[in-house]
C-alpha cells in the first residue's frame, strides 16, 4: 500500500507541475476543472485496487474451499446400498405345508420344532409341481403371504429350488440368511441338485446319512438337524379296524408306502414276501395290511400290487390317501410295522410307530439307523446291491440294500408268539423316540444354531 501511494504521488506532482506552465501561459488559474479531473483518476485507481484486491480474496477461498472438500470425499466413507426391506427375528419356513406325503410332513414337523423352541415363525405354503394332495391344514393357521423374517428355512430339495426361484424371485433370497432342508435316499448326491446351492447359505439334514451324502458335494456347510415328532391324539383301534374292513381279533402287522416315493426303494414287495414265508396263507390269527397313498398317480403299479396279493386273503390292501390323524390312528391299530427298505433318508413312519410303542421289523441302513439299532427294533440284516437300470430318479450304478427276506420273517414269527419279547422292544424303541426325536430337542438344536450365527 505505501508503494502505491507513493506511486500516485508522483503521478500528482507531475500533473501540477504541467498546471503550473499551463498557468504561467494563460495567465489565468483553472483549479476546479483541474481538481475534478484529478479526483476522477484517483477514484478510478482506487475502485480497479479495491475490485483486484477483492478477486485475489475470493480466488485464494475459492482454493481452500476446494482442497476441503477434496480431503472429505477421500476421508469419508462410500454411500450407503439402498436399504433392504424390514426383517424381523425368526424363521419364514418355506415347504409343502398341506401335501399329505412324507415331504409334507417334514415341513410339518419342523413347524412343531420352530414352535416348540419359541422362535417366531410364518410358513410359506408351496404347492407348485407337487400332485399329492394338499388337505393337510393343521399348520395353515401359520401360513403368511409376505416372507417379514431374517431367515429362510427351505423344506425343498435341491432340485426343486428352481422352482422356488422362479415363483417367488429372486427377492425372496435378498438380505436373508438361506437355509436349505434336503432330504435324499442314497449315498451319492445326483448332479442335478447342484444348482440348489447357489441361492443358500448352509444345508440341513434330517439324520447323519443324509449330510453325509450331501457334505461329499456341499461347498457350503452341512449340519444335521433332526425332526422333531409329536402326536397327541387318542385312538380308539377298534373302531379303526371297523372303518376300514380289518379283522378285530388278529395279529396285524402294516406296511406302508407313498407311490411318489417309489416302490423299488420302498420295497412293500419285500415285506410281502417276509410274511408270506412267515405264515400260510390260512392262518387266522394273523395278517398283513399293506396301505398306499397317492395311488391314482400310478393306478398301474397298484393293480400290480393287487395280482400280488391274489390267494392271501389274510393280506389286505387299503388304497387311501387318510388325513395325517387317521393315518396315526391305523398306526396304533396294528401291532407291528414293517419297512424293508432299501434306502431311507429318514423314515418318517418308522418313527411314528415306535413313538406309538409299536415294535419295527426294519432294513438296518440308511437313514432308519440315527434311531435304530439291535435293542430297540427287529433289526434285519442286508447286502448292499447295484440298483442297476429302471430306477425311477436314482442312478443305476449306485447302491442300496437288500434286505434280508428270511430273517425278516423269524422277526415277524416271533412278535406273534413271544409278547414279553415284543414288549421289551416295543417300549425301547418308544424311550428312544419321545427322548432323541422330541420337538424340544429339534427346536432346542435349531434355536442354538440361529443364536450362533446371530440371527436371533
Amino acid at each position: 500500500m505505501k508503494k502505491r501511494k507513493l506511486r500516485l504521488g508522483k503521478r500528482k506532482s507531475a500533473f501540477l507541475k504541467k498546471k503550473r506552465i499551463a498557468r504561467r501561459k494563460s495567465g489565468r488559474k483553472p483549479v476546479r476543472k483541474i481538481r475534478r479531473r484529478l479526483k476522477r483518476r484517483m477514484t478510478h485507481r482506487k475502485s480497479k485496487l479495491r475490485l483486484k484486491r477483492r478477486g485475489l480474496k475470493k480466488r485464494k477461498k475459492t482454493k481452500v474451499r476446494k482442497r476441503r472438500v477434496k480431503r472429505h470425499r477421500l476421508h469419508s466413507a462410500p454411500a450407503p446400498e439402498p436399504a433392504g426391506p424390514e426383517l424381523h427375528s425368526g424363521v419364514n419356513l418355506v415347504g409343502y405345508n398341506r401335501a399329505e406325503m412324507g415331504l409334507g410332513e417334514g415341513c410339518r414337523f419342523l413347524a412343531r420344532s420352530l414352535e416348540s423352541a419359541g422362535v417366531p415363525f410364518g410358513i410359506n405354503n408351496f404347492e407348485y409341481g407337487n400332485s399329492s394332495r394338499m388337505g393337510d391344514l393343521s399348520w395353515a393357521h401359520k401360513e403368511q403371504d409376505g416372507s417379514p423374517h431374517r431367515v429362510n428355512l427351505f423344506h425343498i430339495n435341491g432340485d426343486q429350488m428352481r422352482y422356488i426361484r422362479a415363483h417367488y424371485g429372486p427377492s425372496l433370497f435378498e438380505h436373508r440368511y438361506n437355509i436349505g432342508y434336503w432330504a435324499w435316499e442314497l449315498t451319492e448326491l445326483p448332479d442335478e441338485w447342484a444348482d440348489g446351492f447357489e441361492w443358500l447359505q448352509e444345508i440341513w439334514a434330517p439324520t447323519e446319512f443324509v449330510r453325509d451324502a450331501i457334505a461329499k458335494k456341499s461347498p457350503l456347510p452341512v449340519l444335521t438337524m433332526p425332526y422333531g415328532i409329536r402326536i397327541d391324539t387318542a385312538f380308539d383301534s377298534g373302531e379303526i379296524r371297523s372303518r376300514y374292513g380289518l379283522p378285530g381279533d388278529k395279529f396285524l402287522f402294516l406296511s406302508m408306502y407313498d407311490i411318489h416315493s417309489t416302490a423299488l426303494r420302498k420295497n412293500p414287495y419285500g415285506s410281502i414276501q417276509a410274511f408270506k414265508t412267515a405264515f400260510d396263507p390260512g392262518r387266522t390269527d394273523v395278517g398283513l395290511v399293506v396301505k398306499v397313498n397317492n395311488s391314482k398317480t400310478n393306478p398301474a403299479e397298484v393293480e400290480q400290487l393287487r395280482n400280488e396279493l391274489a390267494g392271501y386273503p389274510n393280506i389286505y390292501l387299503l388304497d387311501a390317501t387318510l388325513p395325517r390323524n387317521e393315518t396315526y390312528a391305523l398306526i396304533d391299530a396294528c401291532d407291528a410295522y414293517v419297512s424293508l427298505h432299501r434306502s431311507e433318508g429318514f423314515g418318517s413312519v418308522m418313527v411314528e410307530s415306535m413313538y406309538l410303542g409299536k415294535p419295527v421289523v426294519g432294513t438296518l441302513w440308511s437313514g432308519n439307523t440315527d434311531y435304530m439299532n439291535h435293542e430297540n427294533c427287529c433289526p434285519v440284516g442286508y447286502e448292499l446291491v447295484v440298483i442297476g437300470e429302471g430306477s425311477g430318479p436314482y442312478k443305476p450304478n449306485q447302491t442300496w440294500a437288500s434286505p434280508d427276506v428270511e430273517q425278516a420273517a423269524r422277526h415277524m414269527q416271533r412278535l406273534v408268539v413271544d409278547e414279553g419279547w415284543r414288549s421289551i422292544i416295543a417300549a425301547r424303541g418308544q424311550a428312544t423316540i419321545r427322548s432323541q426325536f422330541s420337538p424340544e430337542v429339534s427346536g432346542a438344536k435349531i434355536r442354538h444354531r440361529l443364536t450362533e450365527l446371530g440371527l436371533l
